[in-house]
């Protein structure tokens, strides 16, 4: 079944985030349309941004059914015991409502040097951390080559004993990782890409796909034309300094029709959780226009394929 989710947009690049936007945020997460709000993380970055972890505890607090999580937590740039505590305590006091997706980041090197760790390496280093958190969470004393576990578990533990932690990133490596996690987040990605990507994950669990989640994450903007949207969103993407033009055939840009047939091409390569990153002005108008207008025909159309 498909499902939805919705970028909380706590990095300020069209207009600051205030508490009044997180309430807003978090009303549209628990009216239903969405199965999880997500937040973006940096420690510093070239536009103000929201810290990740205090606004998936104020979506939180702020909500009653909508799972939320980080979309995507750099998990190399953070100490694993004080994630697994963090994610432990949001899991205990949300019922368990809370997923922790997490990337390998790397794109602005001032917080690397800031958070004292080396860029290079850091896909190790966020393996381990993988494995790291799951002896946290369970109270194994393990030695590893960059983090250590001491036979104390974390308490109050995780709603059922550990967070479903979701894997960003669409490099081979990044797609080995989700494997062994409980769900991907790709982005940048074309719908045959994803195709590959499924079919790389189902081999590596052996094709056992249990409650594994085929996670999308789509850049989306929704106009009266493809011109219209096209040019709001070309602007928000230069205003965080990515590159426009090459990224445009995967995003999703247009009417409420354009925009569906964008997702239904999704939904069709095994994508069974989109979430819909609408940056730009205007951001309470463009989740109207996506509940109200694309959404009803998403679902119809995945309704009459199954």
């Amino acid at each position: 079944m498909l499902r939805f989710g919705l970028l909380v947009p706590t990095l300020a690049e069209s207009q600051p985030w205030g508490m009044e936007h997180l309430r807003a945020a978090a009303r549209y997460g628990d009216a239903g349309d969405f199965e999880v709000l997500w937040v973006g993380d940096h420690l510093l970055y070239r536009l103000p941004i929201l810290d990740s972890t205090v606004a998936v505890s104020v979506l939180g607090a702020l909500t009653s059914t909508v799972c939320v999580g980080t979309n995507v937590l750099q998990l190399p740039l953070r100490r694993p015991i004080d994630v697994a505590k963090s994610f432990s305590t949001l899991s205990h006091l949300t019922n368990g409502r809370v997923i922790l997706g997490i990337g390998v980041g790397g794109e602005f090197e001032a917080e690397w040097r800031a958070a004292g760790v080396a860029m290079k390496g850091r896909g190790s280093r966020c393996d381990e951390a993988l494995d790291a958190l799951r002896w946290h969470w369970a109270g194994i004393e393990k030695q590893g080559k960059h983090f250590y576990s001491p036979a104390v578990e974390v308490a109050p533990p995780p709603v059922g004993g550990t967070v479903p932690i979701w894997v960003g990133g669409r490099s081979h490596a990044a797609v080995e990782r989700a494997a062994r996690c409980d769900g991907s987040l790709n982005m940048f990605v074309s719908a045959q890409r994803y195709v590959d990507i499924r079919e790389q994950i189902l081999e590596l669990r052996g094709g056992d796909v249990g409650r594994f989640r085929f996670g999308l994450e789509i850049m989306t903007r929704i106009g009266s034309s493809r011109d219209e949207a096209r040019s709001a969103l070309q602007g928000a993407l230069r205003r965080m300094n990515l590159d426009a033009d090459a990224l445009e055939r995967y995003n999703a840009f247009g009417t409420p029709q354009d925009v569906a047939e964008t997702v239904i091409a999704f939904a069709r390569a095994g994508v069974d959780h989109i979430s819909f990153y609408m940056p730009g002005p205007g951001w309470a108008d463009q989740v109207d226009q996506l509940v109200g207008g694309v959404l009803p025909l998403v679902r119809e159309a995945t309704r009459e394929a199954a």
